[in-house]
């Protein structure tokens, strides 16, 4: 099956068919045709439209020629807006080193390269080509690694190539148009520099420059590898400009000038005002001298910025290396012999059979290179992936291409796949450290024609991705509410009236409110309402107007001091004061009436006397009360009223206990008495109720 090569430059298209018969590439049939105008400008299709006439012309003609149809086709790209990256990659290996191993070391290192990319570039450039600068096997580099014994690690360093994706997409438009899908694409400079400077002379520090007619291509070698790839927008097609505005002829006629002028040769033309004009060789020169080395300076500049140094040689292809003229340029601003300043041709370089005519000059290099890496298998392929609706075209190096590799391509950067958790929510609590974690992520899901899978999952030609957004978790958040715990509120009944007393909440030291929002790191400290007047305040209670004053009294001589209220407060029936701290479920009363001592208030401590007696039989405490109360003097009873400042005296009396007193301790059964009557008896004899009893009496109680 014949291999197809295409290489679309500035000036002209080449088509090529060829085959590997015996190691020697047999070229079947060839095509090279210009543009019938100005469809490129400096290796960038303006015009896709007349490309693509261009290219299905020549398609079709070699499909008449030759009783074929062509469908895939290898291509390469300009190197304008080149942009390149190194990486390395290592596996661990003991034994020989096989196919496979160079291979999935080769991808990963081309892979880290387009890691490497910013994130602009990720987006709108695509990898076009590599190139194995040095394998390492153990430390020590080599040549080749095939079937290499290996005791540790086989590394790679490679170079890879990236261009814009216009410049890749436009030309995919082509192809298309021209019904050809692209088997595999490279970078002019990547095929150039394979068939003009083969692995062995790579061993020296050449510069090779593809002058074309929109860009100048660079590639360096040194010591057995490709170390640098560059570019510069100007080449054959600047030279013809100058032409044009030195002579006033039109692009097409400047064109013919450069290619046919010679030493020995005097050109005659017209220019736009249809004057005769006649141009010697001296007069070319002159007019394009200036340009031409303009041209050269800036290769040589770009030559010593890649290669850090004056290289061995410069060797030249590419249409616009015909020009001895630029020749001559590069090697005074390389400070080279201009012998060491030369161009390859096909004929002295590549093992080749049956090459026609039209591919003898340099300007073949760039489409043989491009066939001769076709046929090899050295360059890039692709396969179609749509990924949410829109079709990527991923590289494709022979392994195996995941979701992943797509994501890549497109640019997309693999965290907005994973939602970021919501932040937490940090805070001390009473001096504890306390964390509200946020809300969790909801995470990218991927399908693959329709059936959920993961980064991981392989992809083939024309499956479909699917991948929803990733969604992040809400941070967390807070109000003081929230933290508020059953511990943290006291639960009370005040006048009959279950109450939930909430604690005392400062926030950075701040009073704050239940409602108030929580920000990270704040401090917060809660403290239990304890204290019995915090507690009626938060109950809604007013105590802003209470009072209470010590009043003094003396009692027998001695000091007494009782605190006089305006309310009434008493917890679990027992009073308290204020600063009582209240427990959960404590029973609290309280009244805004005043509080007054009466007598028995204070002297209910002074011990009474008691005597015992035996009632039928039975002994019995009697208590009685043998004293006498002054107030100022004044007798008085139990329930008089205390004033400040008061004197109270207690005074024994001589009073003994009635009969009658025995009842507050004996029991009458009144279903006894019912049609009886009461007799009682003192140590034998009867008594009434006023008879008086001391200690050991006995006392009988009767019903008759």
């Amino acid at each position: 099956m014949y291999t197809f090569a295409l290489d679309i430059g500035t000036r002209k298209v080449a088509g090529i068919l060829g085959v590997l018969q015996e190691e020697k590439i047999k070229i079947i049939d060839a095509i090279v045709r210009e543009h019938h105008k100005r469809a490129m400008y400096d290796g960038q299709i303006h015009n896709i439209e007349a490309v693509t006439a261009i290219v299905r012309s020549i398609k079709s003609e070699l499909e008449e020629r030759n009783k074929i149809k062509l469908s895939k086709v290898t291509t390469a790209l300009a190197g304008r807006d080149l942009c390149i990256q190194t990486a390395t990659s290592e596996i661990k290996k003991k034994g020989e080193i096989t196919k496979e191993d160079i291979s999935f070391i080769e991808i990963d290192s081309v892979r880290k390269a387009c890691e490497q990319l910013t994130e602009k570039q990720k987006k709108e450039y695509y990898c076009v080509g590599y190139s194995p600068i040095s394998y390492i096997i153990d430390g020590n580099v080599i040549k080749n690694p095939l079937y290499q014994p290996v005791h540790d690690y086989l590394k790679v360093e490679t170079i890879a190539t990236f261009l814009p994706r216009m410049v890749f997409e436009s030309m995919l438009t082509v192809l298309k148009s021209s019904e050809l899908e692209i088997e595999s694409i490279t970078l002019e400079p990547i095929a150039a520099l394979s068939v003009t400077i083969p692995e062995d002379m790579r061993l020296l520090n050449l510069a090779l420059v593809d002058v074309g007619a929109g860009t100048s291509d660079i590639a360096i070698t040194d010591k057995g590898k490709i170390i640098s790839y560059g570019m510069i927008p100007k080449a054959g097609d600047e030279v013809t400009e100058e032409i044009c505005s030195k002579f006033l002829v039109d692009f097409n006629t400047a064109e013919k000038i450069k290619r046919t002028v010679s030493e020995d040769k005097i050109i005659e033309s017209v220019d736009i005002f249809n004057n005769k004009i006649f141009i010697t060789y001296h007069d070319f020169i002159s007019a394009i001298e200036d340009k031409v080395n303009e041209i050269a300076k800036e290769i040589a500049d770009t030559i010593l910025q890649l290669n850090k140094k004056q290289p061995a040689a410069v060797v030249m292809v590419g249409g616009g290396s015909g020009l001895n003229l630029l020749k001559e340029k590069i090697a005074n601003n390389l400070g080279l012999p201009l012998n060491r300043v030369g161009s390859r041709t096909p004929l002295n370089i590549l093992n080749l059979e049956n090459l026609p005519e039209e591919l003898h000059g340099t300007e073949a290099i760039t489409p043989l290179g491009i066939l001769e890496t076709a046929i090899h298998k050295r360059g890039i392929g692709f396969i179609d992936i749509y990924l949410n609706g829109e079709k990527e075209h991923i590289i494709n190096l022979e392994q195996e291409i995941k979701v992943i590799d797509v994501l890549t391509n497109r640019g997309i950067d693999m965290r907005k796949l994973y939602g970021k958790p919501g932040n937490a929510l940090i805070f001390t609590l009473n001096g504890e450290l306390k964390i509200i974690r946020g809300e969790k992520a909801e995470h990218a899901k991927i399908f693959i024609n329709n059936d959920e899978k993961d980064i991981y999952s392989p992809v083939k030609h024309g499956d479909k991705i699917f991948i929803t957004n990733a969604k992040d978790g809400q941070d967390a958040s807070a109000i003081v509410e929230q933290i508020i715990t059953q511990n943290d509120i006291l639960t009370v009944s005040i006048n009959g009236e279950i109450k939930n007393i909430l604690p005392e909440i400062y926030v950075d030291g701040k009073p704050a409110d239940l409602k108030d929002k929580i920000n990270d790191r704040a401090n917060i400290l809660i403290e239990k309402t304890e204290l019995l007047k915090d507690v009626l305040l938060k109950a809604g209670f007013s105590i802003t107007k209470i009072e209470e004053r010590d009043i003094i009294v003396t009692v027998n001589n001695e000091p007494v001091t009782l605190k006089q209220r305006n309310f009434n407060l008493k917890v679990n029936g027992f009073d308290v004061s204020l600063d009582y701290k209240v427990k959960n479920m404590d029973k609290i009363e309280y009244k805004e009436t005043p509080s007054y001592y009466r007598i028995r208030d204070i002297i209910k401590n002074i011990k009474k006397t008691t005597i015992t007696v035996k009632i039928n039989g039975k002994p019995y405490e009697i208590e009685y009360t043998n004293r006498d109360i002054y107030m100022n003097g004044r007798k008085v009873g139990e329930d008089e009223f205390i004033i400040n400042g008061a004197n109270i005296e207690v005074k024994m009396s001589e009073i003994k206990p009635m009969l009658s007193s025995i009842f507050r301790v004996f029991p009458i059964n009144r279903e006894q008495m019912k049609g009886k009557m009461l007799e009682i008896k003192l140590n034998g004899q009867k008594a009434g109720y006023t008879s008086e009893i001391q200690d050991g009496d006995e006392i009988e109680v009767l019903f008759v």
